[in-house]
Formats: C-alpha cells, sequence, structure tokens
C-alpha cells in the first residue's frame, strides 16, 4: 500500500517540475530528467518485471550508482568555490569505483550492495551538511527565507531521504540475520516516509522556484 502511496508522490513530484520547468533555475530544470526516470523505474517495479533470481537487487544497486552520481553533480551546483569541484569529483569516482567493487566482488551482483549504499549516503549527507554549513555561514547582505529558498528545500529532502536509507542498509544484514520482521517493517515504513518528504520538498521547491522567478521577472 505504501509503496503505491509514494508512487503517487512520484507523479506529483514530476508533474509540478513540469508544470514549473520553464522558469526554474538551470540546475533543477535537470531534475525532470531524474524524475521521469524514477517514475518509470518504480512503476516497473510495481509489477515485479526487474526481478531476476526472485530479486530486484540488481537493478537497485545500478539505480543507486546513478543516483549517486546525479545528486553529487546537483548538490555540487550550489557550491560557488570551483577551486573545490575538481576535488569533490574525484572524490565521488573513487566512491563509484568501491561501489562497483563491491557489487561485482564482495556481495554480488544478485545481492544488495549494502556496504556500497551505506557509503554513497554518507558522501552525499557530507555534501549537505557542508552546503548547511556554507549556507549559515553566508558573509553577504542577503536575506535568505529557509522555508521557500527553494535549494534549501531540496537538499533538506535529498538529506533525509539518505539519512533514512543509512540507517536502513547499517542495518539490513542484521535484520536478513536475526529475521526481525517487526524491526524491518518499522525500517521499511521510515524510508517509505522520507521517500514521501523528498518528493514532497522537491514539490515545494519547484512551486517557490517557480514563484520566485515570476515575480522577478514583473
Amino acid at each position: 500500500m505504501l509503496e503505491s502511496f509514494y508512487f503517487v508522490m512520484d507523479v506529483v513530484a514530476f508533474v509540478c517540475c513540469l508544470f514549473t520547468y520553464r522558469s526554474l533555475d538551470k540546475n533543477f530544470k535537470t531534475l525532470l530528467l531524474l524524475l521521469s526516470f524514477i517514475l518509470v523505474y518504480d512503476f516497473v517495479n510495481l509489477f515485479n518485471w526487474l526481478n531476476l533470481h526472485k530479486s530486484n537487487a540488481w537493478c537497485n544497486n545500478i539505480e543507486d550508482i546513478l543516483l549517486f552520481a546525479f545528486f553529487t553533480r546537483f548538490i555540487q551546483a550550489f557550491d560557488e568555490r570551483p577551486e573545490k569541484r575538481k576535488g569533490v569529483f574525484i572524490a565521488a569516482g573513487f566512491v563509484i569505483l568501491i561501489s562497483i567493487a563491491d557489487i561485482l566482488f564482495i556481495q554480488g551482483v544478485f545481492k544488495r550492495a549494502t556496504l556500497a549504499t551505506v557509503i554513497q549516503d554518507l558522501f552525499l549527507i557530507w555534501m549537505i551538511c557542508n552546503y548547511y554549513y556554507r549556507l549559515l555561514n553566508n558573509d553577504s547582505d542577503e536575506y535568505i527565507e529557509l522555508i521557500t529558498h527553494p535549494p534549501f528545500l531540496a537538499l533538506t529532502g535529498i538529506f533525509f531521504y539518505y539519512l533514512s536509507t543509512t540507517f536502513f542498509y547499517s542495518c539490513f544484514s542484521y535484520m536478513v540475520y536475526r529475521n526481525n520482521y517487526h524491526f524491518y517493517l518499522i525500517a521499511a515504513t521510515l524510508l517509505n516516509l522520507t521517500t514521501f518528504a523528498l518528493n514532497f520538498l522537491f514539490s515545494i521547491a519547484f512551486i517557490c522556484s517557480f514563484r520566485k522567478n515570476r515575480l522577478s521577472s514583473l
């Protein structure tokens, strides 16, 4: 039931992005491609069309790497320090290599690459915390209302999503080993709720960006 509900939120976020697309900043426009991919991917997974060996772990591993690469670029675009960009992308490339090694040689192609996922999540969380630090220590005189600031809304949605996936996949092996259904249910519900929060905050960010750019053009 929850999977169907957060698929509806995928649709809502996609429609909001599509409706406001022409008024969005360049970096936010790239989210339309991401949301299109997620919409198709989640729809296919609702019917288990990607299952191999009774599992869709293989495609989830690939999805994680693609999302990691996209969000690394998306978050880095809000950093106005070009000298830091090369170092971040080199570090992100190293994380991707570790992830591929985990998938191919450690945990296996048809098993959930939990080690790779946690490393990716922690890297993105670090990037967003770095964004928060720079935002709070901004010396410019420009007043920023965080509750309507599109980058803050979008990155906060990403932050909470990856915080929950870090918790979930850190405990994943333990849950499988102990066969603790109740703990798994709570963790999975938390993951679904943060997926809802991610899509909700994306939608609000699109609307705020649309209003801001429309008002500035008047």
